[in-house]
């Protein structure tokens, strides 16, 4: 998650740097700049990043470093629908403060909030 987020704001300082020198206003201006449209796009590039990843192959580039994937409940491929419903799970979680996180550490078998509203769940480096 850690890198996930890392890449993440990468890309969120890139855009909000050309979105400053298109408008052609400085940083020092940064009022000028309407941001909840732009809070919005940013939100919309990051459920992106993680439903295409989710969707071809389970895997974000974070879950690529450390191993491990999200496969649906019968251990087959995480359909696109499937993928846009984890997504939105997990961003409910992270608005209340991440309660939705909470299962992974007292249910048995690990799973958060997001992952049993899209009947997903994570695998590790030997799944078989």
């Amino acid at each position: 998650a850690a890198l996930d987020h890392l890449i993440l704001l990468s890309i969120d300082a890139v855009v909000i740097y050309f979105t400053f020198q298109i408008a052609g206003v400085p940083f020092s201006s940064w009022q000028a700049i309407p941001v909840l449209p732009l809070a919005l796009f940013l939100l919309l590039v990051k459920g992106s990043y993680f439903c295409v990843f989710t969707a071809l192959g389970g895997q974000t580039v974070g879950k690529m470093a450390t191993g491990i994937r999200v496969v649906a409940e019968n251990d087959r491929e995480v359909d696109p629908a499937r993928a846009v419903q984890r997504t939105l799970a997990a961003l409910a979680s992270v608005a209340t403060v991440g309660i939705g996180f909470a299962p992974a550490l007292f249910a048995g078998d690990r799973r958060t909030l997001h992952d049993r509203v899209a009947g997903t769940r994570v695998v590790g480096p030997v799944h078989e």
